[in-house]
């Protein structure tokens, strides 16, 4: 799969979700979410498949999620920006020896050696780069993109903006761009540009409603949803 491909299945989603729904999202528009308001981790949700995608069934109920924040990822990061540990010593270094140990390779790198050098010292240029310049989005600031040399880095994902998925309730489930996601929560960042890979066909319908009621007779229900970061391009 390449970028390319990534975005002829974003565009024929689109394409969809213009035939189906009276609200269909913009598929490449950013939304603003607040790291402190993402709980959840979704490591099933197909990347490949494009964005803006509509999905029902149950995708979305948390016992097929984990608990961002006790990630090893973000465990290693938390200890190595906020706490000040060297990388050798975090959890997320030795959790990427394990898996030289098992797999011999690991995001394209053939040594922890290697990976110490180059993708480590990348994580600590982002770092600096976010907590002196802000956080900018992908295409201005090139996140996630240690080294053209190495195929993994270089991986179309790597190109794009954090990818979300989003649940029927709207809680905001985090699918790629960990790394982006952890430094961003340490440092405080209130908001973060993402982009919606998946949303569920309920809220895709809480969407559609919001469209479609005048908003002095909206639900109260429905009217909550109305700040929401995915809202935001419905008329109000």
């Amino acid at each position: 799969m390449d970028l390319d491909q990534f975005r002829y299945y974003t565009t024929w989603h689109h394409h969809v979700n213009q035939r189906s729904y009276d609200a269909p999202p913009s598929p490449w528009k950013l939304l603003s979410v607040s790291p402190s308001a993402v709980k959840w981790y979704h490591p099933n949700i197909r990347l490949s498949w494009g964005l803006s995608r509509v999905e029902g069934g149950e995708w979305d109920d948390t016992s097929n999620c984990s608990r961002i924040r006790e990630s090893v990822t973000y465990r290693g990061l938390r200890e190595r920006f906020e706490e000040g540990y060297a990388w050798e010593d975090t959890a997320l270094f030795r959790y990427v020896v394990e898996q030289f140990d098992d797999r011999g390779a690991v995001r394209g790198y053939e040594s922890p050696a290697e990976y110490l050098k180059i993708r480590c010292t990348y994580l600590d240029d982002l770092f600096d780069s976010i907590r002196e310049d802000g956080y900018r989005p992908n295409a201005a600031a090139s996140h996630e993109k240690a080294t053209e040399d190495n195929a993994f880095e270089d991986a179309y994902a790597n190109h794009l903006d954090p990818l979300v998925a989003i649940s029927r309730t709207g809680d905001v489930y985090w699918a790629e761009g960990y790394h982006r996601f952890a430094i961003a929560s340490v440092l405080g960042v209130e908001t973060i540009p993402v982009l919606a890979l998946c949303r569920h066909q309920a809220w895709q319908q809480a969407r559609d409603d919001l469209c479609t009621e005048l908003s002095f007779s909206r639900p109260s229900g429905l009217e909550e949803h109305s700040n929401h970061p995915d809202m935001q391009d419905i008329g109000q």
